[in-house]
């Protein structure tokens, strides 16, 4: 049996677990990493299921913690999980919301309540809607007004535009509930995109006017991502049907792309192989992470054990001058593959059948032979199914795992 390689680059070192953070309750999503307070380091922001939001520095020091200590009704009881009234669902945004040059912290929770935390943890405000808010907020001034505004849906098919003080805007109602993350594109026209539970994507002006609405096949849960594919900006989605979705600005579809799972986290666009031509890599709960073309064809795919959920990473981890892919699995492993993937020619010469390898037991996956695929550089077991995977810097993964852990995985040579 023979292997070849395409790519040129060797990988060198070790990827090893640096420190681990035990947050003593269930993590439901990445966390943030973002210098807070402007001393030249990273804090790391994150949630739990337990409603507590944790803030620690680079080397799992705990900075400061915020304690959600919701009441409720008699009633209101009747219709929440009690064990996930405070939970913390989405990553908390960290944007400078009053321009005075220290960020804040914003997240929803499943009571739907919005919070802003000053830097340093404090509450600043809070806003209620009905409804659970399980998307990311975003903070951006989609006005042109000098001012930020705070963007996000509920699970009553509510979108809200709030102020930077957290005065209501105004509401968008529409059929379905919103679990995605919204998006900005401010390519010509200013547009907020997000994606419902019925199934569609819809685009809206600042002012709150719908401008075009696109039906998929499924509902929508991972964020609209924006990147130059077909043409200059385009608008790549997955829906829980498995489709990935590449349109124009316009509402009108390029291409899409079939998997055999759900897609919950969002895709990456990026030129993993330097041919001046952008890439989509993602990942589904047929437990592989794909790479397509620019194009929608897929370059090549790696399979792990277990549903993929987390959004993958690129970055040059070790430094070589060639771009990884970082992806998470629920099969409890961070996976580290060459951007450019390999070329496998999977026969013995001479013989008409074929020889396939043993799958995810080897560090090539392969389908089909003589074709493009994965190919594993590295592999680190954590402690649990692995919810989200965040960037601290070139180098170092912060990794979130459902059971309460915060892993900082890094490179070393």
């Amino acid at each position: 049996m023979f292997s070849f390689t395409k790519s040129s680059h060797h990988h060198k070192g070790r990827i090893l677990q640096k420190w681990v953070f035990d947050a003593k309750s269930p993590l439901l999503s990445s966390a943030a990493a973002v210098d807070i307070d402007k001393d030249g380091k990273k804090e790391i922001v994150f949630g739990t299921k337990d409603g507590k939001v944790f803030c620690i520095d680079e080397e799992s020091n705990k900075k400061w913690e915020y304690d959600i200590k919701e009441k409720v009704g008699e009633t209101e009881s009747f219709f929440y999980d009690a064990e996930r009234i405070d939970s913390v669902p989405a990553t908390p945004t960290i944007k400078d919301l009053n321009g005075d040059g220290k960020p804040e912290i914003l997240f929803g929770t499943e009571l739907g309540i919005v919070y802003c935390l000053s830097h340093n943890g404090k509450l600043l405000w809070q806003y209620r809607t009905e409804g659970a808010v399980r998307g990311r907020i975003i903070v951006e001034d989609v006005d042109n007004d000098g001012h930020a505004e705070v963007l996000f849906g509920s699970t009553q098919g509510k979108f809200i535009m709030l102020d930077n003080a957290g005065k209501e805007r105004y509401v968008i109602e529409v059929e379905g509930a919103i679990e995605s993350e919204p998006a900005v594109s401010t390519e010509g026209a200013t547009q907020i995109i997000f994606g419902t539970e019925k199934g569609e994507l819809h685009s809206y002006s600042p002012l709150g006017k719908q401008l075009w609405t696109f039906p998929a096949q499924g509902a929508i849960r991972s964020k609209p991502v924006f990147g130059k594919l077909m043409s200059s900006t385009d608008v790549v989605f997955g829906d829980m049907t498995g489709m990935l979705y590449c349109i124009d600005l316009k509402g009108n579809e390029h291409w899409k792309f079939k998997t055999e799972g759900a897609i919950y986290g969002r895709a990456t666009i990026a030129d993993l192989n330097a041919d001046e031509a952008n890439e989509v890599v993602f990942g589904s709960c047929d437990n592989r992470v794909y790479c397509l073309s620019h194009r929608g064809e897929k370059m090549w795919s790696y399979e792990t054990d277990f549903w993929i959920v987390t959004s993958p990473i690129v970055t040059d981890i070790d430094d070589d001058g060639a771009l990884e892919v970082v992806v998470g699995s629920f099969d409890h492993n961070l996976y580290i593959l060459d951007g450019e993937g390999a070329y496998n020619l999977d026969y013995m010469p001479g013989l008409s059948g074929v020889a396939h390898q043993a799958g995810h037991y080897t560090s090539v996956m392969t389908q089909e032979p003589g074709k493009q695929v994965g190919k594993r550089l590295w592999q680190i077991r954590t402690q649990g199914m692995i919810v989200g995977c965040e960037e601290l810097e070139k180098d170092n993964i912060i990794v979130n795992v459902k059971s309460g852990y915060v892993d900082d995985i890094t490179h070393t040579k």
